[in-house]
């Protein structure tokens, strides 16, 4: 270790302490439990993959294409023809092939209507005359609030389906007395909510307001950066990012007395959320959901001090997993100003891979650092 001077305010010195970039203790640890002399080998990153990282599928093909990806990416300095050594295989856990969303879901449901249309496309007369799918009926659907109140506009009709549209003010004016007949309203109906007109920032509410009781549209100012439209992000991240994300069964069932989820519930602990915090500036971890659950813990600070640190550990217990979303903020810390944000994210919690996982950061925008991330380790306990 070595210490490096540096002028601040050209009128004094201050002292930090450096090291070089490695991986911290617990990352060497679990090297030297799956390796030998040094040397993790395919059947070894396999039996990795499985234990911690919790891909019970993983086969020995997958640990050869990690290693594949090392050798193409031209890290051939860290690669060994035996395996990975302790710089190959911290690269891999950084690497873009360890995400902590599964990349390869993405739900193609919608697709399943194009399969069969009546349509032969190597006949032009056909494609002329040919009938749309039956869901054409499900195009158009009625909007409208009607002459009464806020009862009326929710009442159900088991005949027809209609859409509603509500501000922000009106939703959580609503919520405070008509909370389950929204959810009822919305396991057969549309709701959409909007922002109040006098958001003359392009700023936005809370999206899980609208979530948590059903809503399926919930429109946004895409302009107003900040955290309201980091969680939006968040939500639409599930799903492979493919823009469709299905509502939690929680909200489209009824009990036998027709009773319905009610997010201001204190509903017992379904699963709790332990995360492993790696970094050299310091986090705000939290969790965004359900009343019950919305939590947000920051991790230690560090001051002259540029080692990172792999001791904070944190645990969420969760009652709604569907609903909650992981929100991650890093900021650089500063004595003397307002500390300097360095970046965020927000990831939906039931789609979470545990394991080891490198987490891409993303500006205030939403736009991704190319070559940023957090080494953070996710376990449900």
């Amino acid at each position: 270790m070595s210490k490096q001077t540096y002028k601040v305010c050209f009128c004094f010195r201050r002292r930090f302490r450096m090291a070089a970039a490695e991986a911290p203790a617990d990352i060497k640890a679990l090297f030297e439990q799956y390796s030998d002399n040094g040397v993790m080998g395919v059947d070894q990153l396999q039996r990795f993959l499985i234990e911690v990282q919790k891909e019970d599928n993983a086969t020995v093909a997958a640990a050869q294409d990690i290693m594949n990806s090392l050798h193409e990416s031209r890290h051939l300095n860290i690669f060994h023809r035996q395996g990975l050594n302790l710089e190959g295989f911290f690269k891999y856990l950084f690497g873009e092939v360890n995400p902590p969303l599964n990349p390869k879901l993405g739900d193609d449901d919608l697709d399943e209507g194009d399969e069969d249309d009546g349509v032969d496309e190597e006949d032009p007369k056909s494609q002329q005359i040919a009938e749309p799918p039956e869901y054409k009926r499900l195009i158009a659907i009625h909007a409208g609030k009607g002459k009464g109140g806020m009862q009326d506009w929710l009442r159900v009709d088991p005949e027809k389906v209609r859409r509603l549209s509500l501000s922000e003010q009106e939703l959580e004016k609503a919520i405070l007395t008509y909370g389950r007949d929204i959810i009822r309203f919305t396991q057969r109906n549309i709701l959409r909510v909007y922002p109040k007109g006098i958001r003359f920032d392009s700023s936005n509410y809370n999206p899980l307001i609208a979530w948590m009781h059903g809503a399926q549209m919930v429109a946004f100012n895409m302009q107003g950066y900040g955290r309201s439209l980091w969680s939006m992000h968040g939500m639409f991240r599930a799903n492979g990012g493919c823009g469709y994300v299905k509502k939690p069964d929680l909200l489209l069932r009824a009990g036998p007395h027709n009773e319905v989820f009610d997010p201001q519930a204190k509903l017992p602990v379904k699963t709790t959320l332990k995360v492993t915090v790696f970094m050299d500036f310091y986090a705000r971890v939290g969790i965004a959901g359900v009343p019950s659950d919305t939590v947000m813990k920051k991790t230690k600070t560090l001051e002259d001090n540029w080692i990172p640190t792999w001791d904070e550990v944190f645990e969420y217990p969760l009652t709604v997993p569907e609903l909650a979303l992981l929100r991650i903020e890093v900021h650089e810390y500063d004595m003397s100003e307002k500390d300097d944000f360095a970046g965020q994210t927000c990831l939906p919690v039931s789609e979470l891979r545990q394991g080891i996982r490198a987490v891409p950061i993303y500006n205030r925008k939403g736009d991704k650092y190319k070559s940023v991330k957090l080494l953070m380790r996710f376990e449900f306990v």
